[in-house]
């Protein structure tokens, strides 16, 4: 009779790590906060277009990215571009914040105020932040990757 409460501790359990999945490509549980997560130097690992990867084709035209996030809720990024694009970096810099129950991440830029993105998060773990947003009627997915 004692395994009934050992059963139902177990199925509870259960049902908490299925029930704690924020985002649609998980992780499902992470003792890391969403914060300390998003916190870091990332680079794009993967780029997709309407679901095709377009990762080469965006290396024809961007030679390398940083993009960083602080604990305290600024962000830089600089891109350097191939000569294909006419060379150069750019950067910018601004704050950063989880909208719409951290589902989503909204940055406004220091440089020009009104630029303001919002992406939607599908994967936040220590070395994955993966997220999508729509550009006209184009769909793109990012996966970004330490840049360390």
């Amino acid at each position: 009779m004692k395994m009934k409460p050992v059963m139902i501790a177990l199925f509870a359990l259960a049902a908490l790590h299925t029930g704690c999945k924020k985002y649609e490509e998980g992780p499902s549980l992470s003792l890391r906060s969403k914060k300390a997560r998003v916190a870091n130097q990332w680079k794009v690992g993967a780029y997709y277009k309407n679901g095709a990867d377009m990762t080469s084709d965006y290396r024809t035209g961007t030679a390398s990215e940083l993009m960083e996030f602080t604990k305290d809720g600024k962000y830089t990024f600089t891109a350097t571009y191939t000569p294909a694009f006419g060379g150069g970096t750019s950067t910018d810099n601004g704050t950063w914040e989880f909208i719409h129950d951290k589902e989503e991440l909204r940055t406004v830029s220091a440089v020009n105020a009104s630029d303001v993105d919002t992406i939607h998060i599908t994967r936040l773990k220590n070395q994955e932040f993966w997220h999508s947003f729509k550009l006209g009627a184009d769909e793109y997915e990012i996966q970004m990757i330490p840049a360390q």
